[in-house]
């Protein structure tokens, strides 16, 4: 016997009880799975088990077994019932609100008309108007006359 054969010989030791534990486990489950039945679960050879023969019903017990395991207890209802705390509170637990989205702006070129820019910007040119109050102080009275540099508001 050698130095290592001490290791082979406790391993295979442990693998046999392992098995054996194993096999042992399994025929305690397929007793209690037996126990378990009724003689009207079981079907003929080849057959569903009986209680399974009507799937309407089986759905119906699976149901009511989900509707009893779900039932609310009185004091589970009272705390859903309970007051919640005021919005100015609830909001600071809350994570702050995100920023306002930027603010869109163009730069006037050379070249540019308000309807030209509201076409391309905007996606119809019949909305150079809405462009030219939106921006009436930095165009100034007449909205023929933009010059290239300015900044402008888009809706």
């Amino acid at each position: 016997m050698g130095i290592f054969d001490i290791f082979k010989h406790d391993k295979q030791g442990s693998h046999d009880q392992a098995a054996g534990g194993a096999e042992q486990t399994k025929e305690q489950v397929q007793e209690q799975a037996t126990a378990a039945e009724t003689p009207a679960d079981r079907g003929a050879p080849g057959e569903p088990p009986a209680k399974y023969a009507d799937p309407v019903a089986a759905t119906r017990e699976a149901a009511d077994r989900m509707a009893a395991r779900a039932r609310v207890t009185p004091e589970e209802q009272h705390a859903a019932s309970a007051p919640k705390p005021p919005p100015e509170k609830a909001a600071a637990h809350e994570a702050p609100a995100p920023a306002p989205a930027k603010e869109r702006t163009y730069t006037v070129k050379s070249g540019d008309s308000l309807s030209a820019i509201a076409g391309r910007e905007l996606g119809g040119e019949d909305r150079w108007r809405e462009l030219y109050d939106l921006n009436r102080d930095a165009i100034g009275a007449d909205p023929d006359m933009i010059h290239p540099g300015t900044v402008l508001k888009l809706p």
